[in-house]
Order: structure tokens, then C-alpha cells, then sequence
């Protein structure tokens, strides 16, 4: 696989006014141009969920009045963070993460000698 690890799973809140934080349930896919990260955060719309790239930390959150998701990641430096995106639809929130183009597989053309 690519190597993605769990960094940190908190139940704990941060404050005593955040809601306590669950671990999404997260799937992950990987094929030949991106990784596909596909999370179960029921409940929570567009303006509740964030996505953060920190060098090779990725960071997903999600929240509403009742309840709030939370999960890090590191990611493998095979990534092109400034291509990363994200949307949620009926609670599953998806994360594309794109290979940087010198990883992806590319035909090499055979000529006659």
C-alpha cells in the first residue's frame, strides 16, 4: 500500500466548550494518479467540515452542534498538495490527493532503431 498512518485518533475535547472528537470511519483507495479518501461524518454539511495540508499532515474535521469528527494523517510525500481537494455530499466527505506527475506511470514511446 502507500503508506498513509494514522496519527492521532483523539476522543478527548480540546476545550470544555468542544464537543468531544470521534474518528471518522475512513476508507482509502489509491490508483495510479491520486489517493481517494472517502470519510463517513453523518450529519455535518459543507460549512461544518474542514481539510488541512500541512507539509505531509492531513488533517480532516468535522462538526456540527452535536457531535464533531476528527482525524490526522500523514501523507506520503508522493502527494501535490497544491492539488488537493475536497467535497461532502449526504454526510461522506471525499478527498482527492493527486500524485505528483514525476510518480504517476507514463507510456514511453518505442521507436525503430
Amino acid at each position: 500500500m502507500f503508506g498513509i498512518d494514522t496519527v492521532k485518533n483523539t476522543l478527548k475535547a480540546k476545550t470544555e466548550n468542544e464537543l468531544p472528537a470521534a474518528a471518522p470511519l475512513l476508507d482509502v483507495y489509491e490508483n495510479d494518479t491520486e489517493l481517494l479518501l472517502v470519510a463517513d461524518v453523518p450529519g455535518i454539511g459543507s460549512d461544518g467540515a474542514t481539510v488541512t495540508l500541512d507539509q505531509d499532515r492531513l488533517t480532516v474535521e468535522a462538526k456540527n452542534e452535536t457531535r464533531r469528527y476528527l482525524r490526522e494523517l500523514i501523507v506520503p510525500p508522493t502527494i501535490d498538495g497544491e492539488q488537493v481537494s475536497a467535497s461532502i455530499k449526504a454526510g461522506v466527505l471525499t478527498v482527492h490527493l493527486p500524485k505528483r506527475a514525476q510518480y504517476q506511470p507514463r507510456q514511453i514511446q518505442v521507436k525503430s532503431a
